[in-house]
C-alpha cells in the first residue's frame, strides 16, 4: 500500500514504456517507407529511401518526448487526484541480487 507515488517515477515509468514501444515502431514505419510505402512524413511531405532510415528514430524519440511529457503531466496529476481518496496497492516484483555484472562489487574477483 502506498499514500502517493513521486513524479519522476511517473516520468521514468512512462518514457521507459513509450521508448520501447514507439521506438521500435518508428523504425519499422522507417523501414517500410525505405522500401516505398508512404508510412513517414514530416511537414506533411512522405519521407523515402535512405532519408526515412536515418529520420525514424529521431522521428521516435521526438515522439517518445513529447507523449512523456503530456502522459506524464497527465499521468501524475490523475495519480495526485486519485491520492486524496486514500493509499492504493501496487504489486511489483522485487529485483533479484547478482543479476548483471554492474550488481557484483568490485572486489569480488
Amino acid at each position: 500500500m502506498i499514500r502517493r507515488i513521486s513524479v519522476g517515477t511517473v516520468f521514468k515509468l512512462v518514457g521507459v514504456g513509450l521508448l520501447f514501444s514507439l521506438l521500435p515502431f518508428t523504425i519499422l514505419m522507417g523501414c517500410t517507407a525505405a522500401l516505398g510505402l508512404n508510412t513517414l512524413s514530416w511537414n506533411n511531405e512522405p519521407l523515402h529511401g535512405w532519408v526515412a532510415l536515418v529520420a525514424s528514430p529521431f522521428i521516435g524519440v521526438f515522439l517518445v518526448a513529447v507523449f512523456t511529457m503530456f502522459l506524464g503531466t497527465t499521468t501524475a496529476f490523475g495519480l495526485w487526484v486519485y491520492s486524496w481518496l486514500g493509499p492504493f496497492g501496487i504489486s511489483f516484483k522485487p529485483a533479484e541480487q547478482g543479476i548483471g555484472p554492474a550488481a557484483q562489487p568490485a572486489d569480488a574477483a
